[in-house]
């Protein structure tokens, strides 16, 4: 049951105060907030930076702290406060959702040995442009694409997912300036991203967004090109793909349902 700061509180209860959290939020609401501002937090953070970004005062936020370090959530080194290595295993425990996994596995196969690129889908998970499967064939000139491994916003891939969130407003990354061209320019290309050596020198990358049997968008599907230039045909044969993973969804569906 959650805990929550309530005047009055009986001498049986403790108040979510005394917990650790701010007044009027749950423990655990309190806990994670902070742990998410702490995740955001390159090299770690101090604890008066820590209480001001997340919008807690500095007591509170030293008691969360300290019972996150014991049970391992949370790390200190010095002054500085870092995600500690039970969180990071949970995190790395990520799992996709099997079924999208499943239906994607032979198209994004299929796509990679028949345009020689590094063929993977991504799914989007808060602002996270998180990988589902991935395959690169014979391509060794990159690192391997691995399941869970997350992928910049400014990819195409995070650009097709980004640009189908509720929220208008830009993403982490972009000004809203830079995000008003992205969505522009996706208009355009009729809902396909591509990176014409944008993000890396000689690497070239067409998204598509893959959707589920209601037409909601649930993905994305991506052939990362080692070229100057994006091979004529990809894009098409890219949409292929992703058409194929929507008819595999339904098709589970209609399993499921029998």
């Amino acid at each position: 049951m959650e805990v929550r700061d309530q005047a009055g509180a009986g001498p049986g209860q403790e108040t979510a105060d005394r917990a650790g959290a701010p007044p009027g939020r749950g423990v655990l609401e309190g806990a994670f907030h902070l742990l998410d501002v702490l995740s955001a937090a390159e090299g770690g953070a101090g604890l008066s930076e820590l209480a001001r970004d997340a919008g807690m005062p500095k007591a509170t936020t030293y008691r969360l702290l300290r019972q996150l370090a014991s049970l391992g959530a949370v790390q200190r080194h010095g002054q500085r406060y870092l995600v500690g290595r039970r969180l990071a295993r949970l995190g790395d425990a990520w799992q996709p959702d099997p079924r999208l996994q499943a239906a994607a596995r032979e198209p994004v196969r299929l796509l990679s040995s028949l345009t020689t690129t590094v063929t993977f889908l991504t799914v989007l998970e808060d602002d996270r442009i998180r990988v589902i499967t991935a395959t690169r064939g014979d391509i060794t000139e990159v690192p391997p694409v691995l399941p869970g491994s997350e992928l910049a916003g400014a990819t195409a891939a995070g650009r097709v997912l980004l640009m189908h969130r509720p929220d208008e407003d830009a993403p982490p990354g972009f000004t809203p300036a830079e995000w008003r061209r992205a969505r522009t320019a996706f208009r355009r290309a009729g809902s396909i991203a591509a990176d014409h050596q944008d993000v890396l020198p000689g690497i070239c990358c067409v998204a598509v967004p893959v959707r589920g049997p209601d037409g909601e968008v649930v993905a994305s599907v991506s052939a990362l090109a080692i070229r100057p230039a994006v091979p004529a045909g990809l894009s098409e044969l890219v949409l292929r793909a992703s058409r194929e993973i929507t008819r595999n969804l339904g098709r589970a569906d209609a399993r499921s349902a029998e």
